[in-house]
């Protein structure tokens, strides 16, 4: 992955499942709480007019704890990383692996019928993702 930018922010992974796309395929889905981050609430409405560009990204197992960094260099440059707690979300995460995919709602389900939903779906490198799920590494190591 490319260098990161300097203190992304980090959410926490709400609510998970999967949306049904255009495609007709299920397609799994985190709510991330964007509400205090602007530069990421922008992020699905310039990737719907500008393409999604140039996206890294990569996972870090650590306890119960997977945090996966997105980095995106164009058409903006951004970084952000969710938590995800394995005791909740490791079905939802080997999903995500075997789909090399993974959409981030950025509104949450209680006001997707008031406001219209924002998405961003990026590419995830499955293998290195089950990697990071069959590898914990201690926060010394880090």
């Amino acid at each position: 992955m490319a260098e990161m930018l300097s203190d992304p922010p980090v959410f926490l992974a709400q609510e998970v499942g999967s949306t049904i796309g255009e495609d007709g395929l299920h397609h799994p889905t985190v709510v991330i709480d964007v509400s205090n981050n602007p530069e990421v609430a922008d992020l699905p409405r310039v990737h719907a007019i500008d393409g999604i560009g140039d996206v890294s990204t990569a996972a870090i197992r650590t306890g119960d704890a997977v945090v996966l960094g997105v980095q995106l260099t164009r058409p903006v440059t951004a970084a952000f990383a969710v938590v995800f707690d394995l005791t909740m979300h490791e079905q939802f995460l080997n999903e995500v692996a075997v789909a090399n995919s993974l959409t981030f709602a950025t509104t949450s389900p209680s006001e997707a019928s008031t406001n219209e939903p924002l998405w961003l779906s990026v590419d995830i490198d499955g293998e290195r993702l089950r990697e990071a799920l069959a590898n914990s590494i201690e926060p010394d190591e880090l």
